[in-house]
């Protein structure tokens, strides 16, 4: 298996985490992966990169036109890093209705901002909630709701209830 993830969003949303949580997801199933945790301004709310290669690579960095997968927690984040998507990848992003159709891509979007706001989940677990939107929506998608579940609770068990609750309300939105 061969799979690459760009995750981006903006310092403090949550792309370290998700990181750590599909890589720690490789290391359970004995899968090779390389992983970056951030390039960016994560602590002062600037642009975050976050890339992880799942199987055997040599380099953690992901080339433009090669990622399977973009999952982007702020919209304009999104939109800055698509040149990295491959034409048949997929898109999941936190976005409103004015975020652009991307008609190359596979394009799922959910306003997550809005919904935190509302009070609909939980802003601390917003990022978990786009990845059980990933895990809804990206049939190519290397891990299943139950991996993604055992690595929330391995990598933070006091947040694990919140973070799984969010899963579950991404996967049925």
């Amino acid at each position: 298996m061969k799979y690459q993830i760009v995750l981006t969003g903006v310092g403090g949303q949550g792309t370290i985490f998700l990181v750590k949580l599909l890589a720690r997801c490789a290391l359970n199933r004995d899968i090779p992966f390389i992983g970056t945790e951030t390039h960016g301004m994560a602590q002062k709310g600037g642009t975050v990169i976050s890339y992880l290669k799942i199987g055997n690579f040599n380099a953690p960095l992901i080339g433009k036109g090669q990622a399977d997968l973009l999952i982007g927690l702020y919209p304009t984040e999104t939109l800055r890093f698509i040149d990295y998507l491959k034409s048949s990848g997929y898109i999941v992003t936190n976005g409103n209705d004015s975020f652009p159709e991307l008609k190359n891509f596979n394009l799922f979007k959910i306003n997550a901002s809005k919904m935190a706001v509302e009070g609909k989940i939980n802003p601390k677990s917003l990022n978990v909630f786009i990845l059980g939107t990933v895990l809804k929506y990206v049939k190519t998608f290397p891990f299943s709701l139950e991996e993604v579940e055992r690595g929330i609770k391995e990598l933070n068990p006091e947040f694990a209830p919140a973070n799984i609750e969010a899963l579950h309300q991404g996967l049925n939105v």
